[in-house]
């Protein structure tokens, strides 16, 4: 069966399958991406306040010692000394968490840009399936993840040793020095490992993307009979658009026959084309094309004007003409003028007027 499945999800999604999937939160997107570059963002965030950092810990660090040194610091109270280390910290790291936060939602931005949904968190009763649970334990998403995690710890862990064996000097010299140099040789030596491992997290996150986008494309894959229902949606079931079709045309042939009985004269080939018009002297318009038809419509439309005592004049050059030039309800163009005028003049001339 699921062999068959695939062979039935052979189309790529449609553009609409797509929108109604971005409408519910349905994207191609790499969470660990996102933590690579947030992860790396903070880390910059860090090393370029670093001085700022240091200044405000000790300053921080001389203010305390210097308040327990005083006899009344136990009158004040632990409590106040605990919340200027809270403020004291979020002053001190607050540009840093600023700049990570940025670099998150601008992560999230460039791989599915902004979208507003909460389909996402909806609660989904189907997820308490313990069938389903199983099923999604040892599916191909669960076993790319689990592979994901062991290569995560492996390349993690070879940057972390093979910094650490690079910057192996560099830490022996800080137990020999003093003060700051101390400090600042193990924060070089900790932004490079540091540096190592970000770089490690972007690139198993760029891999990580490339596979969502590849499942998501899969997931959204549809049957040819859902893109033929899709079709049908979007344009309408072709046997209702043909009987809305038949049925537009039946009203436009009743109301044809309808106004033949007010026509001023029908124009035939004789047999083959049959085109009525309608004149009215003092509006100011030309003649206008209020029946048309051909073969068995033409007789029709001569035998409902005969009916109706309106002139048939047998003009077949002018009868193509306005059959395959004029629409139906139109008035007639210019270079017909001539030619319409001279059957009007002989139907002027046989009944005394129009």
């Amino acid at each position: 069966m699921s062999q068959q499945g695939a062979e039935e999800r052979s189309e790529q999604a449609t553009p609409k399958r797509l929108s109604e999937a971005r409408d519910k939160g349905q994207v191609a997107k790499s969470m660990d991406l996102i933590s690579a570059i947030g992860f790396f963002g903070v880390m910059v965030a860090f090393a370029t306040t670093a001085g700022r950092f240091i200044t405000y810990a000790l300053t921080y660090l001389i203010r305390s010692l210097s308040t327990f040194a005083q006899p009344t610091a136990r009158d004040a109270g632990f409590g106040h000394l605990f919340g200027e280390a809270v403020a004291s910290y979020i002053f001190m790291v607050w540009p840093a968490l600023l700049g990570a936060l940025v670099i998150g939602v601008a992560a999230n931005v460039l791989q599915s840009g902004f979208i507003w949904s909460l389909d996402p968190i909806k609660p989904e009763l189907n997820r308490l399936n313990p069938i389903d649970g199983l099923g999604r334990m040892f599916s191909t998403r669960a076993l790319f993840d689990l592979l994901k995690a062991m290569l995560k710890m492996a390349l993690v862990g070879y940057a972390v040793f093979s910094g650490v064996q690079a910057e192996l000097g560099r830490l022996l010299q800080s137990g020999f020095a003093e003060g700051m140099s101390s400090l600042v040789l193990v924060g070089r030596v900790l932004w490079v490992l540091a540096l190592r491992v970000s770089l490690v997290y972007v690139l198993i996150g760029i891999v990580d993307f490339l596979y969502q986008r590849y499942e998501h494309k899969k997931n959204l894959m549809m049957s040819r009979q859902e893109v033929k229902e899709e079709h049908k949606q979007m344009e309408g079931d072709p046997q209702i658009r043909a009987k809305q079709r038949e049925r537009a045309r039946l009203l436009a042939t009743r109301r044809m026959f309808s106004d033949i009985p007010h026509a001023t004269v029908v124009i035939t080939n004789p047999t083959h084309f049959a085109v009525a018009l309608k004149y009215e002297e003092n509006s100011g318009g030309a003649p206008t094309v209020v029946a048309k038809g051909s073969d068995y419509l033409a007789q029709r439309i001569i035998a409902k004007a005969k009916e109706a005592g309106v002139p048939i004049v047998q003009q077949p050059e002018v009868a193509r003409a306005l059959y395959r030039q004029v629409e139906l309800g139109r008035e007639i163009p210019v270079d017909l003028y001539r030619l319409v005028a001279e059957v009007l003049a002989m139907v002027l001339s046989r009944g005394g007027g129009l």
